[in-house]
């Protein structure tokens, strides 16, 4: 931030308030809190632009009016600044947002190169919150090709790294919930159940909480895994209600204004999708009739092809 001495201590005396609310349990006020400080870092942005900020304004237009090319070509730039400049922790971001971009459309192979990228520049920048995140995105793409075996040791890694700091709880549970579901995957449903458990009180006190994304984006994980172990146990009614419950932080996530582009409503289609499978399989015929409308719909208003909603 380019912000002089009095907006520096303002914005740092709000950040304090924010996380002393937050060990309080507080969650009203922390809420509040995480929205000022968001709305301050982004008037900040606003009054400084840099020429990295720009281009991903734009690469951020783009995608969001489905101009995938140019969009692409945007990234790039990003990525080439971070490149000249030498940063590690932003060449993993570059890296990191192209990945994600050629996962919403499909992409797999393209995608896995750019998370592999990410995670090894992320590896000569020494702050494990950074490596933590592009570990959780090569696990996610790993299992979006079906190699559970090479998910689970990215995400495992992603755990073991956690910072221990009470402020890290969350990335902590989020790296615990990209655990449990490749564990799922590898049919160790005890053991993924045992990192739901462990993550629960973490992100259960802001489950009625509407502003912040990544609590909200860690409960509607954390109900896409129950429903998996659920479906695994045959009890289908209870993995379609769970995934209900997911669908559900899904539609909160879509209406926060402080994300933009496609993604949000990306993974609301792609858990509209598992949704309305779960519904058919306990034999909700019109619901999952439904659900599966309105994911293809939501593809088509979004210009993702159908292939990129399947979920992982």
């Amino acid at each position: 931030m380019s912000m002089d001495a009095n907006q520096q201590s303002e914005f740092v005396r709000l950040l304090q308030a924010y996380h002393e609310a937050q060990a309080s349990g507080d969650m009203p006020a922390a809420e509040s809190l995480g929205a000022q400080c968001l709305a301050f870092a982004a008037e900040d942005a606003a009054r400084h632009p840099t020429e990295a900020l720009r281009l991903m304004g734009e690469a951020d237009d783009y995608e969001s009016t489905a101009n995938w090319e140019p969009a692409e070509a945007t990234r790039r730039c990003v990525l080439a600044l971070a490149e000249n400049e030498g940063n590690q922790a932003t060449i993993s971001k570059a890296h990191g947002d192209l990945g994600s971009l050629f996962e919403l459309l499909g992409q797999s192979d393209r995608a896995l190169r750019e998370f592999q990228a990410a995670v090894a520049a992320a590896r000569n920048f020494d702050l494990a919150l950074l490596l933590q995140t592009a570990l959780g995105q090569l696990a996610r793409c790993y299992l979006s090709r079906g190699d559970a075996p090479s998910a689970f040791a990215a995400a495992d890694e992603a755990v073991r790294i956690a910072p221990a700091e009470p402020e890290c709880n969350l990335s902590r549970a989020r790296a615990l919930l990209v655990r449990a579901r490749c564990l799922v995957a590898l049919g160790r449903t005890s053991e993924a159940q045992r990192d739901l458990d462990v993550s629960w009180p973490v992100l259960a006190p802001l489950a009625e909480a509407r502003m912040f994304a990544g609590y909200q984006s860690g409960l509607a994980n954390w109900w896409e895994i129950t429903a998996r172990i659920k479906s695994e146990a045959n009890n289908l009614a209870g993995a379609a209600q769970a995934l209900g419950t997911a669908v559900e932080y899904r539609r909160i996530i879509s209406n926060l204004p402080q994300l933009t582009g496609p993604y949000k409503f990306h993974w609301l289609a792609c858990a509209l999708q598992e949704y309305g499978v779960a519904l058919a399989a306990a034999g909700e015929t019109a619901a999952a009739t439904e659900a599966g409308r309105e994911s293809r719909e939501i593809r088509r208003r979004i210009g993702t092809p159908a292939s990129a909603a399947d979920p992982s």
